[in-house]
């Protein structure tokens, strides 16, 4: 690799350490007690190195959603040109959300809800207008795949898709943590199972559960 495409890369991984140890802290602290000093020695660099990559946590969190977003673009690309909006979008989510590169599924719920619930979060959000710039990037794709950005379709298929994945990653973590608590050795469910599973539902419609949904949420409700 070339030089400058090391230095690059290696700007891209203290970013990425650096926006995983805000959330790691947190996840355990609440953001509102997250220091910039305590972040830095997470991840185990200076606080001035930090600030060379963000003006405050909530620029590192929210480098974190994007990091995300850009994730899922790329992998909707990648797919078929002939393959369905919808089976793109799905494919795109799931490889996401099981690649080891995004870190694990209890960390990507914690950032939703941040976003959901943290004033400060809320309003850095809206100061960078990151829905407005979601849709451009989504309407840019779009065209590509041949769908207009002002019809509907694309737009339920995506905002169904995220939300179909963040039930999924909720539902994962949930039963993963209660398995863990749980005497008797209980088995916890496979991630990528459960993601299957919540767009077979939506596949489907919702008149009535797919089996493989039921047989989870049995499962995880058997006594050893």
């Amino acid at each position: 690799m070339h030089p400058s495409g090391l230095r690059e890369a290696k700007k891209a991984a203290t970013r990425k350490a650096l926006a995983r140890a805000v959330l790691r802290l947190s996840i355990r602290d609440g953001i509102e007690h997250v220091t910039i000093d305590a972040v830095a020695a997470e991840a185990n660099v200076s606080v001035r190195t930090f600030h060379n990559y963000f003006g405050g946590k909530e620029d590192a969190l929210l480098h974190f959603v994007d990091s995300l977003l850009d994730s899922v673009i790329e992998r909707i690309e990648a797919r078929p040109a002939g393959e369905s909006f919808w089976c793109s979008v799905r494919t795109a989510l799931i490889e996401t959300a099981t690649s080891l590169d995004v870190g694990e599924p209890a960390e990507i719920v914690a950032l939703l809800r941040l976003l959901d619930t943290d004033p400060a979060l809320t309003a850095r959000t809206r100061d960078i207008d990151l829905d407005q710039t979601f849709e451009a990037r989504l309407a840019q794709l779009y065209d590509r795949r041949g769908q207009r950005a002002d019809a509907m379709y694309p737009h339920l298929v995506v905002h169904t898709a995220i939300t179909t994945a963040r039930v999924a990653l909720e539902y994962f973590v949930a039963r993963s943590e209660r398995a863990a608590h749980a005497s008797g050795g209980s088995m916890p469910p496979v991630l990528s199972t459960v993601l299957e599973s919540a767009f077979d539902q939506m596949s489907a419609g919702l008149g009535r559960p797919v089996p493989l949904l039921n047989d989870l949420a049995d499962a995880s409700h058997k006594e050893p």
